[in-house]
């Protein structure tokens, strides 16, 4: 029997075929990413790229993630293909920089460039008027985050090597600006602000690279930072640990509040992120396995629910749970795509975001079995659960408008490109043991 990593080898190949007829112009750029992305395949512990990019595992499954989504991303029609071509290929090669490379410094930078691409995509592609504010929002928490990261960095500057970094000595001010800047991204709680303004306000393309790839940098650069925050966070264990879950909590007790399906996707995506969070600073193994599990469902899932919003927004010309009521229900196809979806979001078997958290509960079981995280961990899976079970419902069951009945737009190209965000998420889910770092 093929594994999961060689059948999804196999697609890629066929996705590579595809985009040879689709977007020739491009070709060259593409064929030049895919032939960097194989240089890892062999599966080591430490691939050497070149003196200074460099790749393990984690590298390869995050890179990994974000040529899979750009290669969904091309797919789609838009204006101004050529441009647009040109955007996803600088993305794809900042991506590359920003997994690949083994100095902090020159992560943190291509880090930082990687936004101005999406500020790009927004503003070009995005039709609101209110994109403007959103970006601003943007732009300043992650510049206020981001000025206490470069002090830290530049106090630091003979350690920034990956390899050095556990040597780091760093003081309480110099952890927190480390630990702000990457929450930010993620972003977990009070620092998510900026999330959901920008999803709502932003075009279906870089909804899903942010919230499949970018998000993702956050927790990678928090792995990374991991052997320098060790002291500290075991200082602060508890207070993280308290936060983090009561966060967690809330967050989903939000998502329940929504009547924007983009929003309540959004806020879906910082409670993920806020168990990652969780599962990083814990330190274990298990944990970190989680960690990694929940970051590579949660990708492929919420770029996969940030499309499928995008086909009931074009059926209604609403956002709105209320109006696109039932939306879905004449579509057999698209019922069982958003259920996929869906379930992957909750999470429910067989998505790999259930291996992640119960991997994760686990480990908050092993580090405390208090009565009071046994109680919120349970509140926390049943409501997770029910926000997304009433996301799927809402959507495919009950009386649509009349208006709404000479529906086209779930055509055969938008069936392929549901079905290639759910399929990976499967085929991990049944050999998991690849994604073990």
């Amino acid at each position: 029997m093929l594994s999961s990593l060689k059948i999804m080898k196999f697609l890629m190949v066929i996705m590579m075929m595809v985009i040879m007829k689709t977007v020739k112009n491009s070709i060259f750029n593409y064929s030049l990413i895919v032939l960097l992305l194989n240089l890892n395949l062999q599966k080591q512990d430490m691939g050497k790229m070149s003196y200074f990019l460099w790749g393990d595992d984690l590298s390869f499954w995050t890179f990994d993630l974000s040529v899979w989504i750009v290669f969904i991303l091309i797919f789609s029609k838009i204006n101004q293909p050529k441009i647009y071509n040109k955007c996803m290929f600088i993305m794809l090669v900042l991506m590359m920089l920003t997994f690949y490379s083994w100095n902090m410094m020159m992560f943190y930078l291509m880090f930082e460039i990687s936004m101005i691409i999406i500020l790009g995509v927004i503003m070009t592609w995005g039709y609101q008027p209110e994109r403007v504010e959103a970006i601003l929002f943007m732009v300043v928490m992650t510049v206020l985050t981001s000025l206490p990261f470069i002090i830290s960095i530049m106090n630091n500057k003979n350690d920034l090597n990956f390899w050095n970094i556990q040597f780091m000595k760093i003081n309480m001010w110099e952890y927190l600006s480390l630990m702000c800047v990457f929450m930010m991204k993620m972003p977990t709680m009070f620092l998510h602000m900026w999330l959901p303004k920008v999803h709502v306000e932003s075009p279906v393309q870089s909804s899903m690279i942010l919230a499949a790839v970018l998000l993702k940098m956050g927790s990678y650069g928090l792995i990374r930072a991991t052997t320098t925050n060790l002291q500290l966070n075991m200082k602060l264990e508890w207070l993280i640990m308290s936060f983090s879950l009561w966060t967690t909590l809330v967050m989903t007790m939000i998502c329940l509040m929504q009547t924007d399906l983009k929003t309540m996707i959004a806020y879906s995506s910082v409670v993920h992120m806020t168990l990652v969070f969780t599962a990083i600073t814990l330190n274990k193994t298990k944990s970190m396995m989680s960690s990694i599990y929940i970051m590579i469902g949660h990708g492929m899932c919420s770029a996969g629910l940030f499309y499928m919003t995008n086909i009931a927004y074009m059926n209604s010309k609403s956002r709105s749970i209320i109006i696109n009521k039932g939306s879905f229900s004449m579509f057999p196809t698209a019922v069982a795509t958003w259920f996929f979806l869906c379930m992957g979001n909750s999470p429910m078997p067989p998505s790999i975001n259930i291996m992640g958290e119960f991997f994760l509960f686990k480990s908050i079981l092993n580090w405390s079995s208090d009565k009071t995280i046994v109680m919120l961990m349970m509140m926390i899976m049943f409501s997770s659960s029910l926000y997304s079970i009433f996301m799927f419902y809402i959507v495919t069951h009950g009386i649509f408008k009349k208006s709404m009945i000479k529906i086209k737009n779930f055509n055969s190209k938008s069936k392929n490109t549901s079905m290639l965000h759910i399929i990976p998420m499967l085929l991990i889910s049944t050999n998991p043991d690849i994604l073990i770092i």
